[in-house]
């Protein structure tokens, strides 16, 4: 019974990766491919018999035959193009030897995505005129709020204040637009992290003051880093921003840098005394118009965006970002930046 049942599931999982759309590649310990499914054979170029043969013999695509080596302890992960197709392609080791590629035809995918992100800047640029036009005229008129009865003064300070939202709004859609539209790494320079720092901060005090939240500035005017001057100046801005609307009354906001001998980087953290966020969002933070509190979020004027448009720029510059927050503790931002030399 057990050799019958243990047949069919031999023959099941043979049909499942004869029948998959996706490309499917296994190779031994010695770089032998073992295996080869059919819609493999039409994704990439090889050989007519590739099986037995060596992935640099069977496959002329130097990335791919580098995927199947068995040196590599790591999941790989990455895109390519092959004739009009966009591929992507995951590499993961087996046990006990050897590896497995899966490659996936995600053209209809990416075809999406760009429609969409040319949908949100066509929409975001020709909203963004009316909007500016209402918070602008809206203003105007409260200048004068004293000559108005209390309930028109304070409709009107309700359609400029949720104008303002709108603009935001808008600009973020616009910024994550242009992020997306760079195929290629942000060009960065060495650069002092300190004035950063500090400008990011100054742009904050006076909405810190008012809940009395005090700054701890931590870093070396010495300190250096590869990136991005623009870019940093928006991630720092964004992250020392939530760092004081998300934060409780009287806290504070700790921004500090240092030199990791042991990674061979700058960690940059922003450090808050705030509310905190559960495990279970923690993963998401960086998503688009994801909120843990949407409530709270609405009140202090976010767009649920900024995390994500640091996000990109950090990735778009090669660096890395992390979160560590205990639910009534606080939140630690933390950037991984490359540096020229050491400190």
């Amino acid at each position: 019974m057990s050799d019958r049942m243990g047949n069919q599931d031999a023959k099941l999982l043979e049909q499942l990766v004869q029948r998959t759309p996706n490309g499917i590649l296994v190779a031994d310990a010695q770089g032998l491919l073992t295996m080869v499914n059919p819609a493999a054979r039409s994704m990439i170029p090889m050989i007519p018999e590739p099986i037995g043969r060596s992935a640099s013999e069977a496959i002329p695509i130097p990335d791919i035959v580098d995927a199947l080596l068995y040196g590599h302890t790591e999941a790989i992960e990455f895109s390519f193009v092959q004739g009009s197709k966009d591929l992507l392609l995951r590499s993961l080791p087996l046990d006990p030897f050897g590896r497995l590629v899966i490659i996936q035809d995600v053209s209809l995918l990416r075809k999406a995505e760009q429609y969409r992100r040319e949908f949100v800047a066509n929409v975001s640029h020709e909203l963004r005129t009316p909007a500016t036009s209402i918070s602008g005229f809206s203003e105007m008129l409260l200048e004068n709020k004293d000559s108005y009865d209390e309930e028109t003064a304070s409709m009107i300070e309700v359609i400029y204040r949720n104008s303002l939202r709108l603009n935001s709004l808008f600009d973020d859609l616009l910024t994550l637009s242009k992020i997306d539209a760079q195929s290629v790494a942000m060009p960065v320079s060495e650069i002092f992290l300190l004035p950063i720092v500090v400008e990011c901060v100054d742009k904050q005090r006076v909405r810190a003051e008012a809940r009395e939240i005090g700054f701890q500035v931590l870093v070396s005017e010495r300190l250096t880093v590869l990136a991005n001057h623009d870019a940093m100046i928006h991630i720092v801005g964004n992250l020392v921003e939530n760092a004081v609307k998300y934060n409780q009354d009287g806290g504070l906001v700790t921004v500090r840098a240092d030199y990791r001998k042991d990674k061979g980087k700058v960690l940059l953290e922003v450090i808050d005394l705030g509310l905190g966020i559960a495990p279970s969002h923690q993963e998401r933070i960086f998503e688009r118009f994801f909120r843990v509190d949407k409530g709270r979020s609405r009140a202090v004027g976010g767009t649920g965006l900024g995390l994500s448009i640091v996000k990109r720029l950090v990735e778009k510059m090669g660096a890395k970002i992390e979160l560590r927050s205990r639910v009534g503790r606080g939140s630690i931002f933390r950037v991984w930046l490359d540096t020229s030399e050491e400190v």
